[in-house]
């Protein structure tokens, strides 16, 4: 039978002071809730420019990737989701990076989001974002009514429902535009509700249609209604056990009765609608995965079904949540050191000590302290839970974060914003602390007190979060980088698009990530492929060549060329150079004159690009060199090929390096991996000037090296010289 609890603020409890003979102005059921929605409207206010993908790490990356997923759903597309077209070489369109990893709900409300505004970029993501703000206003609605309903007290659900969504990630994650942030934990919170409703009220349709409309956006839903079905079955099982052991009946009756019990449990229902609706919607997934590749793969190399390998742990090589003992130990480690920290206020945080963002362990713990904390306040929410009513719905609320984070080890560890998954945590335990404070002052003012004080905290919170945002060194970068990658969009939409170099990475557009210029570029069709099997009108690229097939000069990261152009310009550059005499014949030869270091190979293809080349530089006078290198006596310019403006164009390869704007009298460069190398000496006025004012007076001694002093220094000083006069010590 369904616990039922009486109507909010209708049922007073033994010794409990009526609130309405405190004070009327508490009484107002809309009170509380026109409070929450003020405190949350501060996520709208204090927000920053929301029309870029320039937060750093996981926000930039998966914000960028998921959106430009949502972005490409097409019917022309068959509603896939992928990261981008592709031409092979027969002229063939293909689509490239496939994820149906993850139900389509939530790829669906950030496309219909984007769709009114859809051909303007910055106003797509503003629009995507301001929904994951709206879902998140969603989700801490639906908290207060679940626990309102629970408590019987709104002053009680407002002020924990606040004081557990102004943690660090809840408040930095809440505008990302991804499936997995906040459509998810809102298909979570509006299952729980769902329970709360049936505990309380045996509405099981409801429940039924809230779990399916959760799956839609995700998979974490199944680790809040594992523990409920289980927890649901246990009581089911102790009452049935209980009402036997008066029975007179036999054994064999009782075990029929209670298995017939059993199969006849609604939450035994629940579980298998549950995981049969969602094994049809991964079903779909697939499918849809399958079609999007030319059904060329078997069922496990599909790129979801290794995603679930990889998120479980079962794949080896991307095992990243545990020690080379697989053990869990150093996984519960960290989740426990970041419960922790789920537990303060983001406005509170500065002044306990941490640091950074994401805030690291304070000063005044150590790395053990913050995990013993973490298992302290997570075993007292476990354990709170079994001494409140109905025990059922508050133990799942405490442990669903768990039935997650154990299984999925992998995503969970690699993937800090999964943390806030454990949000029911610092609900419950914050919800179990304002009862038991209730009841020891009995007075519903010192809750309604502190209310208020949660108000202001997530507003403090919410406020501090913007300026961390807008305070980013990396903000202008980006923003600049945004608007090379609009330009370049402007220019090419529609048309083939060569990037450069080959699988390029762009992450050093800093708090902009590769997915991003996928996204920006998503208008056109693109070419991941070296150069030598260029075609189409334009190639993008890092390097800047103010050459006349540069299309936007006036950008300052990404630049765009037209094809042909470039391609004379650098036929015309291979032969100048190479024109010359090497200064060393190595696989790569080495060109050097006044300022520039040429790389040349030809034959050339990718893979003799992809180690890394050391560039040596020394200085004729030490002091020129930045303060970490004097110690040293050289520059370190060690470059990878691809990021020296390396073009492979027509099976040649050609990098340049510029040096430094110091008189340099020798280089020393080679190919890491491969045992060469090339010294080249550069003939610099200036040596050549403090040679011959050296050499003009009389040495202090003369042999085969004339020996001269001047100023506190020794001058070894020999004419004619070669190398073999240099070798000996």
């Amino acid at each position: 039978m369904p616990y039922t609890l009486p109507h909010p603020f209708t049922h007073v409890p033994e010794n409990m002071i009526p609130l309405d003979r405190i004070t009327p102005a508490l009484r107002s059921p809309l009170l509380p809730l026109s409070l929450l929605l003020l405190a949350l409207s501060t996520v709208f206010v204090f927000g920053g420019d929301r029309g870029r993908f320039y937060r750093v790490g996981y926000h930039s990356w998966i914000s960028s990737q998921h959106f430009l997923l949502a972005v490409n759903i097409s019917p022309a597309h068959g509603f896939q989701r992928f990261e981008r077209r592709v031409i092979d070489d027969d002229g063939v369109t293909h689509y490239r990076d496939v994820y149906n990893r993850f139900p389509i709900g939530g790829y669906l409300l950030m496309k219909a989001a984007a769709l009114p505004v859809s051909g303007n970029p910055s106003v797509e993501i503003m629009a995507a974002r301001i929904l994951m703000l709206l879902l998140f206003t969603a989700i801490a609605v639906l908290a207060y009514l679940s626990l309102s309903r629970l408590t019987s007290n709104r002053w009680i659900a407002l002020t924990a429902t606040l004081l557990a969504f102004s943690s660090y990630h809840l408040l930095y994650y809440n505008d990302m535009t991804a499936n997995e942030a906040m459509p998810d934990l809102f298909g979570v919170l509006l299952v729980f509700h769902g329970m709360v409703v049936f505990v309380q009220e045996g509405r099981f349709r409801q429940l039924l249609v809230k779990a399916c409309l959760a799956l839609l956006l995700g998979w974490h839903v199944f680790a809040l209604l594992l523990p409920f079905v289980i927890f649901g079955l246990a009581s089911e099982l102790l009452r049935t056990r209980s009402a036997a052991a008066t029975s007179t009946t036999t054994y064999y009756v009782k075990l029929k009765h209670a298995a017939s019990a059993l199969f006849r449990s609604r939450y035994l229902l629940l579980g298998a609608a549950a995981l049969a609706f969602g094994l049809s919607v991964l079903t779909f997934n697939f499918a849809m995965e399958y079609a999007a590749l030319n059904g060329e793969m078997p069922l496990t190399e599909l790129p979801s079904f290794q995603s679930m390998l990889i998120r479980t742990g079962a794949d080896s090589e991307f095992n990243t949540a545990f020690a080379a003992d697989q053990s869990l130990r150093p996984f519960l480690e960290e989740q426990f050191r970041r419960i922790f920290r789920m537990f303060i206020p983001y406005s509170l945080l500065s002044h306990l000590g941490y640091h950074g963002d994401p805030p690291q362990s304070p000063t005044w713990t150590s790395e053990f302290q913050g995990v013993v904390l973490g298992v302290v306040l997570s075993s007292a929410c476990l354990i709170g839970s079994l001494f409140v009513r109905p025990r059922i719905l508050f133990a799942t609320l405490a442990s669903f974060g768990f039935f997650w984070a154990l299984p999925m080890r992998n995503s969970n560890a690699a993937h800090e914003f999964e943390l806030i998954y454990y949000i029911g945590l610092p609900l419950v335990f914050f919800t179990i602390a304002l009862l038991l404070v209730r009841r020891l002052t009995n007075r519903d003012s010192v809750i309604a007190a502190a209310a208020v004080a949660a108000v202001l905290l997530f507003a403090a919170s919410s406020f501090q979060m913007s300026r961390v945002e807008q305070s980013a060194e990396t903000a202008q970068t980006a923003r600049d980088a945004t608007q090379d990658l609009l330009a370049i969009r402007n220019l090419t939409a529609g048309d083939l698009v060569t990037v450069l170099p080959v699988g390029g990475d762009y992450r050093f557009l800093s708090g902009v990530a590769f997915e991003a210029v996928d996204y920006y570029l998503n208008t056109s069709l693109i070419r991941y492929k070296g150069p030598s099997s260029v075609e189409g009108g334009f190639v993008v690229m890092r390097e800047r060549i103010d050459t006349n097939a540069l299309l936007t000069p006036q950008n300052q990261y990404l630049f765009l060329y037209d094809t042909d152009g470039l391609e004379a310009w650098y036929e015309n550059m291979y032969r100048t150079v190479a024109s010359t005499e090497p200064a060393a014949r190595k696989e790569f030869h080495p060109y050097i004159d006044a300022r520039t270091v040429y790389y040349l190979k030809e034959p050339c293809d990718g893979a003799d690009t992809t180690d890394r080349f050391f560039l040596h530089v020394y200085p004729i006078d030490e002091n020129d060199l930045p303060d970490d290198r004097r110690e040293h006596g050289f520059d370190n310019l060690d470059f990878y090929f691809t990021e020296r403006g390396a073009l492979l164009f027509r099976d040649k390869c050609l990098a340049s390096v510029d040096l430094p704007q110091y008189d340099v009298f020798k280089v020393v460069t080679g190919r890491l991996g491969e045992a060469w190398s090339a010294v080249h000496h550069i003939h610099s006025p200036k040596l050549i000037s403090e040679y011959r004012s050296i050499a003009s007076t009389e040495p202090v001694a003369s042999s085969e090296f004339d020996l001269y002093i001047r100023g506190g220094k020794l001058y070894y000083v020999k004419e004619p010289c070669g190398e073999e006069d240099t070798a000996a010590r």
